[in-house]
């Protein structure tokens, strides 16, 4: 395939419960009205009143990916079950590794693709390169003034003649995250209608903002008009380098600032969340990469979790919230170097589980947070990224986030107190908030409900913390 590249790319605690305050509030960014982009000449007209065409998964699901030598299964998924080529007619991709040789099978020779992908800014020019037979887009985001560039997200926008498959995972576009690492997937289809345009949503919104965050060209954003989003329950949150000059006043709407704001809705639209206390509640946080954390970290994630500032948490509490009630609060999962040895798939799998020695041996990493999770497939790594809130006395309600974001500041970022931004984000991720979800133990077995709909997990719910034997799985 030729490519070429196209030139037309383009610590006082009042201030910081005042930064709380700020975070939380309920600025949505706005698109401006798009016509269509591609093939479709009829004029557009608002209309919401239609018929409905049948949808496999019209209100959403969560499906893990099926690793190999494992049975079918309901509960997972192979990329060609989420892709459907025969009925494709052009996808929107991002990911941060791309294997094309394994990609281009998946799809039928003439399926139109645009993918978003990470590269290296010092190798590879910014921009939007073509392929000669104009069928494949790849675009390179921009990553003016970021250290360590990473373009982290994993969303699908797929195409068919009368619905759109909205995806958003933790898998790459590479084999061993569809075959053995078991990655979670969350796919909503939503009806499409390229001759209307449809009233836009909360969602639809701050969709259409990551897409052009992430230099998505416009044509392809503006197809989100055509989509009827208004079965659409769960909630985006992105993260974006923070030092782009275009985020300069959106930076609230990044990272843990934008979780904050988002479980803060949450509170304000669900009884149970409502009189939340954070005496009964816990976030368990997990992911493939493990960054630089702190207990100081902690409390401000757990925070933004419960849509809370500290004065609110110390008030319900009857004690002033710190650092050491985060770590208590806060259950950090990731795997031990023994899970990363005996993992059956070898050094493939446990190459892709990230922890640097010298984080855990820091002075201020908060080691009593870190817990062992036991993979739902035994002798199997998660590479899932997934941050679940329970609270009550049974922990019983809450919330979930699956996504691109692993459990590092470089992800969610990290509250900034020289700089006038709220937050300071390094990665480009994307992720869903599940709202009101239920945990129960049946029969013995782990179990999350959502509208009535079993959510699959990759690791069992029941967490234990860390032995003095254990240290994490150290990547070379």
């Amino acid at each position: 395939m030729s490519i070429q590249l196209n030139q037309n790319d383009s610590d006082s605690d009042k201030s910081e419960l005042d930064r709380f305050d700020q975070l939380m509030s309920d600025d949505v960014i706005c698109i401006s009205d798009s016509s269509d982009f591609s093939d479709d000449d009829a004029q557009p007209s608002i209309c919401n009143d239609l018929p409905q065409p049948e949808l496999p998964f019209p209100d959403g699901t969560v499906k893990l990916t099926r690793m190999s030598g494992e049975n079918k299964s309901n509960d997972c998924v192979r990329l060609t079950d989420v892709v459907q080529p025969d009925k494709l007619r052009k996808a929107l991709l991002t990911t941060f590794v791309l294997d094309m040789e394994w990609l281009k099978p998946h799809f039928r020779a003439h399926t139109k693709l645009v993918i978003v992908q990470s590269y290296n800014p010092n190798v590879e020019p910014q921009g939007v390169l073509q392929s000669s037979d104009g069928l494949t887009t790849i675009v390179n985001p921009e990553f003016a003034g970021v250290k360590y560039p990473i373009m982290h997200s994993k969303i699908m926008l797929l195409f068919y003649d009368t619905y759109v498959r909205f995806v958003a995972s933790s898998a790459n576009l590479i084999e061993i995250d569809w075959t053995v690492m078991q990655n979670a997937v969350f796919i909503q289809d939503i009806r499409f209608d390229g001759s209307q345009i449809f009233e836009c949503t909360q969602f639809g919104s701050t969709l259409a903002q990551a897409l052009r965050d992430l230099s998505v060209p416009d044509p392809v954003v503006k197809q989100l008009d055509h989509m009827d989003m208004s079965r659409v329950r769960v909630h985006v949150v992105t993260s974006v380098p923070t030092s782009r000059a275009r985020t300069t006043y959106h930076a609230s709407a990044y990272g843990m600032a934008r979780l904050a704001q988002i479980t803060r809705q949450m509170r304000r639209e669900s009884a149970v969340l409502r009189e939340i206390n954070p005496a009964e509640t816990d976030v368990y946080c997990y992911g493939s990469s493990m960054g630089k954390l702190s207990s100081a970290y902690l409390r401000d994630f757990y925070c933004c979790a419960l849509g809370m500032t500290w004065g609110e948490i110390s008030r319900h509490t009857r004690h002033t919230f710190s650092s050491q009630d985060a770590e208590r609060c806060v259950k950090v999962g990731f795997h031990t170097n023994d899970q990363g040895n005996s993992n059956k798939f070898g050094p493939i799998s446990r190459m892709c589980i990230k922890c640097k020695m010298d984080m855990f041996t820091g002075t201020d990493f908060p080691s009593s947070s870190l817990h062992k999770i036991e993979p739902a497939v035994p002798r199997t790594l998660v590479h899932a990224k997934l941050v679940l809130m329970r609270t009550g006395a049974e922990r019983r309600h809450g919330w979930m986030y699956l996504g691109s974001h692993n459990f590092t500041p470089g992800a969610w970022g990290w509250l900034n107190r020289q700089q006038t931004s709220l937050t300071y984000v390094n990665n480009y991720e994307f992720g869903v908030v599940i709202p009101d979800v239920c945990y129960e133990t049946v029969f013995g077995r782990d179990s999350i409900t959502w509208c009535g709909a079993k959510i699959p997990l990759p690791f069992k719910l029941a967490w234990t913390r860390y032995k003095e034997t254990d240290v994490p799985c150290f990547s070379d």
